[in-house]
């Protein structure tokens, strides 16, 4: 006990870094999971791992206006760890959005209870596949390892703005994957429904007697959830894929953190 309390600044700051990352990661997040069980799950975690950290003999200054700028660093830390798994969750959601455009669903929207936002139904469907997938992965086993981890690079000291220019670097470079991931998914759907859309186009040139409009909305709803099914396998492989490389990408980010 008297270990913990002369020790006690180094468990806070441990803690504004595992809270963070807990508000915004993938899962953890959920508006599902209540506020007050997500803060016991950040306690018990760093009371896990803060005998481990502590035990490095740290040296925390004594100026309150520094210990501050320390915990906002803890923050940023870990909102910057989640912040890097969730973009790819955003990626899942934003192929949803590719789908509904074209196939009319873009007025449907639900709430999304990670998010909290509202979101198309078949971004809602996206959305819950990779949360599968995730926890698939182990996912939230490797965000608590990566926080962990994260103490043996960027340790609780201050870090030099003029450094933190290599993790703006990181965070443009997942932003810009999150498209090209959104476009492998939403692709064959996208290509399919617009070849329909050709279709009909020269349908209603050679018949002009046909309602098109009436007769394509649901035809291109069948079309869609029919190229879906067949892709099903597709698409969560290369949710895997992508998860597992964004991962990959945290553990370089850590190994590579401007200190």
């Amino acid at each position: 006990m008297q270990y913990f309390v002369y020790h006690f600044q180094i468990f806070l700051l441990i803690m504004m870094r595992m809270s963070s990352m807990i508000v915004i990661a993938p899962f953890f997040s959920s508006g599902v999971i209540p506020f007050r069980l997500k803060a016991l799950i950040a306690f018990l975690i760093t009371l896990v791992i803060f005998p481990v950290i502590a035990g490095k003999n740290m040296a925390i200054t004594g100026d309150m206006g520094t210990y501050y700028l320390l915990i906002l660093k803890e923050v940023l830390i870990g909102l910057y760890i989640g912040f890097l798994v969730s973009i790819v969750f955003t990626a899942f959601q934003l192929a949803g959005e590719f789908y509904s455009v074209q196939i009319g669903f873009g007025i449907s929207e639900v709430l999304d209870p990670l998010a909290q936002i509202s979101i198309p139904l078949l971004g809602q469907l996206k959305n819950l596949i990779g949360l599968l997938v995730f926890l698939f992965l182990n996912g939230h086993h490797f965000l608590i390892k990566a926080i962990y981890r994260s103490y043996e690079l960027a340790p609780v000291i201050p870090m030099e703005l003029g450094k933190s220019s290599d993790l703006l670097k990181f965070l443009v470079h997942s932003m810009s994957g999150m498209f090209i991931i959104a476009l492998k998914i939403a692709l064959p759907i996208v290509g399919t429904i617009f070849l329909v859309s050709v279709t009909l186009g020269v349908l209603a040139k050679a018949a002009p007697q046909m309602n098109i409009l009436m007769l394509g909305f649901p035809l291109k709803i069948a079309v869609a959830f029919g190229v879906f099914i067949i892709i099903t396998p597709l698409v969560i492989r290369i949710m895997y894929v992508s998860l597992e490389r964004s991962f990959k990408f945290i553990s370089k980010v850590i190994m590579y953190w401007p200190t």
